[in-house]
């Protein structure tokens, strides 16, 4: 699945449905933590925490069937730069949610 941010909606539907989930024996993914594709309009009046809480929901969801073999945390986040954007002041990471909670 690389569909630019819509694979919430997609996934939020795999997860419903035990029958849909057994037809599946490998699934590739590409996901994206706080990008807003016009598939998620209606969550977009959501606070980002809620947003994100919403998507770690679906992965925990997808996580009672498949095992993660592979996972890869690109720097960038949807367009954020610090080398661009925080030429002059500190800038924060994007919210991230770890183990011990979100990150700053």
């Amino acid at each position: 699945i690389d569909v630019e941010g819509s694979e919430w909606t997609v996934l939020e539907q795999l997860i419903a449905s035990d029958t849909e989930q057994a037809k599946i024996r490998t699934l590739d993914m590409e996901i994206h933590f706080g990008f807003r594709a016009a598939s998620e309009a209606a969550y977009d009046d959501f606070p980002e925490e809620e947003r994100i809480l919403r998507q770690i929901k679906i992965i925990e969801g997808l996580r009672k069937r498949f095992y993660c073999s592979g996972t890869t945390l690109e720097t960038y986040r949807q367009g954020w730069w610090p080398e661009k954007d925080c030429t002059v002041q500190q800038c924060h990471e994007p919210v991230v949610h770890t183990l011990g909670a979100y990150s700053p």
